[in-house]
């Protein structure tokens, strides 16, 4: 990890409603799909504890513009991607 001090005046977009996505995986491979909206990370976390029922999940946050929709990983890895494209902690913990 890299922390470094920011100007914050370089900032141009701000969303204060955001979506997220999370990704539920069985151990079969089968997937589960679903889009949150209205809530605050915590809400979404608390959400996702109460839903995972010990399934793998990603959570991602969602951003959109004119025909695109733009997914920013938050917690967990894509598990339909290939290993290889995983961040090098991913190998540690699936």
């Amino acid at each position: 990890m890299r922390a470094e001090l920011i100007d914050p005046r370089d900032q141009t977009l701000q969303i204060d409603t955001p979506s997220y996505r999370v990704y539920f995986w069985t151990e079969d491979g089968a997937k589960e799909e679903w889009e949150l909206s209205g809530a605050d990370l915590y809400e979404v976390l608390e959400w996702i504890r109460s839903t995972a029922s010990g399934r793998s999940y990603s959570l991602w946050v969602t951003t959109r513009s004119p025909g695109n929709v733009c997914l920013i990983r938050l917690q967990g890895i894509d598990l339909d991607a290939n290993a290889e494209s995983w961040p090098a902690w991913a190998g540690m913990t699936y």
